[in-house]
């Protein structure tokens, strides 16, 4: 691949939907955050959705003024996550 490496090409990076207020966000790595509080064994009430939207943040760009926007539906969604995984492994 010329310019750069094919581990960092954006086709390679697997993104999720969220809604976020009225918009639809794509954001990157969600799933890689989710897998990492789950393997740390916290459930979603042992987080909040600031702790998420700030491991979030390491991939993706979400600007200072918009985390409180982004807490609830990034904690609804490890909601979901947590959810699948626990059913999963029942």
């Amino acid at each position: 691949m010329v310019g750069g490496c094919s581990c960092c090409s954006p086709r390679e990076v697997k993104r999720t939907l969220v809604n976020i207020g009225d918009a639809t966000v794509g954001l990157a790595k969600l799933d890689r955050v989710f897998e990492e509080l789950y393997n740390s064994k916290k459930s979603p009430d042992d987080v909040d959705g600031e702790e998420i939207v700030d491991l979030a943040s390491f991939y993706n760009y979400i600007p200072a003024d918009a985390v409180g926007a982004y807490a609830e539906p990034l904690l609804k969604e490890y909601r979901k996550f947590y959810r699948d995984k626990e059913c999963a492994a029942a």
